[in-house]
């Protein structure tokens, strides 16, 4: 029995010396047929089996009070660190002693391999490996990370630099790339790679620690596990310097498709020679499945990250993209491949809404120019997402934005009206489509199998509105619906073409074109009364020609002839009634007129509107000869100078019959022309020597923006009158009323047979407008008239 102890307790000698490290000892370790026979007197003994676990004991209890404080020694804060750059070596030697530590265990490894049972679950030398992972990597130090980062940012920067001086010395068929970086410039004295001087270059040392690092930590398994998240990092701020330095406001070519090839090229290529080493020479190395399978989704992650982040770049660009379009198409279609391939919609709306709040929905931006951006906004949109929801999503802002100015309806109208090429709006009128505000209709005559290509809507879209209605590319249409009613367009374009016909500033030609494009949008029926308007145009023209070829009126009288516009009043807008006394010898010649009109048509007569129209005076002075064309009250004014040369402005409000504000800035035409001179203030002189004006025509510029037509916020307020009388009567017999009562006697009484109604908010504004003005007292939330009325 003691011959047995003694032989297991030699054979137990034997094996720990065998299969532990010899780390500092002179002793040899036993040959491995001495390793043997001693393992064989274990496993006779039938102890053979607490080998592999007192092994796997002895390892850890090493790599904890061993191994793992030597390797991390070398990145503790006490250490010397790397040096600027991170490639002198530290983190490759800390590897390389690593790599000695851990393959004085391998022999001994495939021993116990040997020893092992048939079907185990596990290989031991992964069960080591995991062991030695899960021991050493359980607890990194901060410094870690930034040493490797550095490493490989500085081994990627010496990769680059040496691609380019390879496609310098020999370009492939493509040429050189088409990005020059600033560190490769040729004439530069520092190398790009390292930053150190071209004569010092360090690129190829950087390059062969790299490699080196790169096999050791393959061969220990580490490879993805020390060097992923730097790798990942460090390609993704490479990715967006590029996208940055290549794209930023460049919106007439497209991008992703020279992107993926350099993506490809430049950067996947540095990861493979990461993982598989430089083909072709004896650093390459053999890549497992497992391995394979990584590169391929971290292929397709960096592909993800590049559309994200060249997307990410053209959303911040959105707004002087939609104001470069068409020209910026090219960005539009990359940016729609990246919102196809990334979850950047929502990023889109929200960057896009801020940047047109912060834009263009100001007080500086005139109605025109929100117009112009809203259409190229739809077309822009409408490119990004056919569906039409990301126009929903953005376009509601500027749509409720646009309801809130006045002058909305009459510069849509403008610009629908305009000469073809004029404006997006005029070129679109051109198409004549029908207007459609219905949502779910159907169209007739459409694709029987349109219902084959549907397709459901993002999403980020509204349920509770119809695709038809987000799909129709109408921007008429849409301009339309801001309001939702077709009549105040057409109520608006009636008064934009009696501003034209009055102020003789139109096309007949073009007018009429522009009625019969809008007729296919609006329908005949809706604009019966434009009809009427051209063809008081055409029927004056025809009137004045009759009279002058039979002779009907004498052509010119003391200098004065005279033709008429002649208007059928109950089809017009409702004109601005203003007040002028014409000079006698210019009330004859229209009293002449309206007889030899009264001849051509029987039993009809005129009713004249004197302050409307145009004159062409002619005006002889001492040295000079004017000729110019003004509107009735500036004529007057000057005709009254013929009787005498000066007149006060009460003098001449008198006589005229206009008020004195509205002569004193009239007046003022003259004055800037150099006819008139106020001396003293309030009396004018006429100046029969001046300096000569060459020139013949001179419209009125104040005219020119005036309206012939009442808008609809003075006739607004003529109907509030109306309301105004009902109201007085009701306060003088029941004393005082709340609004609610007022209200309702008026929907009783004022609007039962009137078709003009008012709302509760509206009526509270205008009696509100009454308190201020004194005309009205609220006392306790009723109003009653004032005493001393």
């Amino acid at each position: 029995m003691a011959a047995s102890v003694e032989n297991l307790g030699g054979a137990w000698s034997t094996v720990t010396a065998g299969l532990l490290p010899c780390r500092g000892q002179t002793k040899a370790p036993p040959t491995d047929a001495v390793l043997k026979a001693a393992i064989a007197v274990l496993d006779h003994q039938g102890v053979a089996f607490i080998i592999e676990e007192w092994f796997l004991d002895s390892l850890q209890a090493d790599l904890r009070e061993n191994i793992g404080p030597a390797f991390w020694n070398h990145f503790s804060s006490e250490s010397n660190g790397p040096k600027q750059h991170g490639a002198d070596g530290t983190l490759v030697t800390a590897f390389r002693e690593l790599h000695a530590s851990l393959s004085s265990y391998l022999p001994s490894v495939d021993v116990l391999e040997r020893l092992r049972q048939e079907g185990a679950k596990q290989r031991l030398k992964d069960k080591v490996l995991l062991i030695f992972k899960a021991l050493l990597f359980y607890d990194i130090p901060l410094k870690f990370h930034g040493v490797v980062k550095e490493f490989y940012s500085c081994a990627f920067k010496a990769c680059e630099e040496e691609l380019r001086k390879k496609e310098k010395t020999s370009p492939g068929e493509d040429g050189p790339d088409e990005e020059e970086e600033e560190d490769g410039d040729e004439d530069s004295l520092t190398c790009g790679g390292c930053d150190q001087d071209k004569e010092a270059c360090s690129c190829t040392e950087t390059l062969t620690l790299f490699h080196q690092l790169n096999s050791q930590l393959h061969s220990l398994g580490l490879l993805e596990r020390v060097c992923g998240e730097a790798v990942t990092a460090i390609i993704h701020d490479r990715i967006q310097q590029h996208i940055q330095n290549t794209c930023q406001g460049e919106f007439e070519s497209q991008f992703l498709l020279p992107l993926e090839k350099w993506l490809n090229s430049k950067v996947l290529s540095w990861l493979y020679l990461v993982f598989k080493g430089t083909p072709g020479q004896t650093g390459e190395r053999e890549v497992s499945a497992k391995t394979q399978e990584s590169l391929n989704r971290w292929q397709t992650r960096l592909l993800y990250f590049l559309y994200q982040t060249y997307g990410t770049l053209r959303i911040s660009e959105m707004f002087d993209i939609i104001v470069e379009f068409p020209d910026s198409m090219s960005a539009l279609e990359d940016l729609k491949v990246c919102l196809e391939k990334t979850d950047l919609r929502q990023t889109l709306v929200s960057s896009l809404r801020s940047a047109i709040g912060r834009r263009l929905l100001q007080p500086g931006a005139t109605t025109s120019d929100v117009l112009s951006q809203y259409i190229l906004l739809v077309k822009s949109l409408r490119v990004l997402d056919p569906t039409g929801v990301l126009l929903e999503l953005v376009g509601d802002r500027i749509r409720h934005y646009l309801r809130t100015r006045d002058d909305t309806v009459r510069k849509i109208v403008e610009g629908l009206t305009e000469e073809e090429g004029g404006s997006d709006l005029a070129d679109e009128l051109m198409k004549g489509d029908p207007i459609s505000l219905e949502e779910g209709v159907e169209e007739e005559g459409g694709d029987p199998w349109a219902w084959t290509k549907w397709e459901p809507d993002p999403i980020d879209a509204d349920p509770s509105k119809t695709s038809k209605s987000r799909r129709s590319p109408d921007i008429i249409s849409l301009l339309i619906s801001i309001y939702g009613s077709k009549e105040l367009f057409i109520k608006e374009y009636q008064s934009v073409l009696c501003n034209r016909i009055l102020s003789f500033n139109y096309d007949l030609t073009r007018e009429l074109r522009n009625l019969e494009l809008l007729k296919l949008r609006f329908g005949e029926s809706q604009l019966g009364n434009c009809e009427v308007m051209l063809k008081d145009v055409q029927d004056s023209k025809r009137v004045n020609d009759l009279i002058k070829s039979e002779n009907l009126m004498e052509v010119r009288v003391d200098g004065v002839a005279v033709s008429g516009m002649i208007i059928s009043a109950q089809y017009w807008p409702q004109l601005k009634e203003t007040k002028l006394a014409l000079p006698p010898a210019v009330q004859q010649r229209f009293d002449s007129y309206t007889q030899a009109f009264q001849t051509v048509k029987a039993s009809r007569t005129l009713n004249w509107l004197p302050q409307m129209g145009l004159v062409d005076v002619d005006i002889e002075l001492k040295n000079r000869r004017l000729s110019v064309m003004v509107n009735p009250v500036v004529a007057t004014i000057i005709m009254h100078f013929q009787d005498k040369e000066r007149w006060t402005l009460d003098e001449l409000s008198t006589a005229m019959q206009v008020p004195s504000s509205v002569l004193r800035r009239r007046i003022t035409f003259w004055q800037n022309y150099g006819l008139i001179r106020e001396n003293p203030p309030g009396s004018y002189v006429l100046l029969e020597e001046g300096a000569d004006h060459h020139g013949d025509v001179m419209i009125d510029s104040d005219e020119e923006t005036e309206s012939a037509t009442a808008s609809s916020q003075e006739m607004r307020e003529e109907e509030m009158q109306m309301f105004w009388v009902y109201v007085q009567g009701m306060l003088t017999n029941l004393d005082s009323l709340p609004l609610e009562r007022i209200h309702s006697m008026l929907k009783m009484f004022a609007m039962r047979d009137n078709p003009i109604e008012i709302s509760l908010p509206e009526l509270k504004a205008f009696l509100d407008s009454k308190v201020r003005s004194q005309q009205l007292l609220l006392s306790g939330g009723k109003y009653k008239l004032p005493k001393n009325r």
